[in-house]
């Protein structure tokens, strides 16, 4: 379970912070960490017994399907695969999301506490563990705090409604376009850097688009003879700001924004 699990492998300071410190750790661990280049002792001066911290290998789980609510778990580095079992058996993929992230925040704010979805590690994972009364009571004080907590459940919405937009409207290289504008728009990286490589499986960039992989092979390739991206070495796809721009005119044209 999350709590039994973590407790040997987590570090925490003996003495508490004040509640104020909810908002700099969300500052360096969230809002100035959106290419993840922070590292485990830059945390440790906000630790204390209401966060503690913990390091989780890919390919383990992070939440299991019935666990509940326990603390609100921020995802400093690495990434996770949500994915949740149909009733038939088969696992569907709901998201693919690279730190920083919440865990936690619609169980916190609602009456059932129970996790329905699976999240696994998808690369090594830093984890920080925060209690949730220590949590309620930052962004209560702290508006800042809760206006970064807000701007995180906004993302959590747009990634869902994009998501279901895609799947319903638009034919699969349309809806990979799509995918990669979503991409770019959650990465402040490419944004500076002006290109953006997705790194992640093919496999897992097709479920996440409910297509088969045979199917995004044929997107990929259809993209990448158009002049939309190029495939590195190894499958991951870059695109750079051009190319980004042409993709978003097509999707404009096609009534998507």
């Amino acid at each position: 379970m999350q709590t039994q699990k973590y407790r040997k492998e987590t570090r925490h300071m003996k003495t508490e912070k004040t509640s104020g410190q909810l908002r700099e750790l969300f500052r360096v661990a969230y809002v100035e960490n959106q290419d993840q280049t922070i590292k485990m002792h830059d945390l440790d001066r906000f630790l204390n017994p209401c966060i503690t911290m913990r390091m989780v290998k890919k390919g383990e789980d992070i939440v299991r399907p019935t666990d509940k609510l326990q603390s609100i778990i921020l995802v400093v580095k690495g990434g996770a695969h949500f994915t949740r079992v149909s009733t038939d058996g088969n696992t569907n993929m709901l998201a693919a999301v690279n730190a920083p992230f919440f865990i936690g925040i619609t169980q916190l704010v609602s009456n059932d506490k129970e996790y329905y979805s699976q999240i696994i590690a998808a690369k090594n994972c830093l984890l920080l563990y925060i209690d949730c009364s220590y949590f309620l009571k930052g962004i209560r004080e702290d508006g800042e705090a809760a206006l970064i907590v807000i701007r995180d459940l906004a993302k959590v919405v747009e990634r869902n409604h994009t998501r279901m937009d895609r799947m319903v409207f638009l034919k699969a290289s349309n809806n990979l376009m799509a995918y990669i504008e979503s991409k770019w728009n959650e990465s402040e990286i490419c944004r500076r850097d002006r290109q953006l490589t997705i790194r992640e499986r093919h496999g897992v960039i097709a479920a996440d688009l409910s297509v088969s992989v045979r199917t995004l092979y044929r997107s990929i390739n259809s993209l990448k003879d158009e002049g939309l991206l190029t495939v590195q070495k190894g499958g991951a796809l870059m695109v750079n700001e051009a190319q980004m721009e042409e993709m978003k005119r097509r999707l404009e044209k096609l009534g998507k924004m």
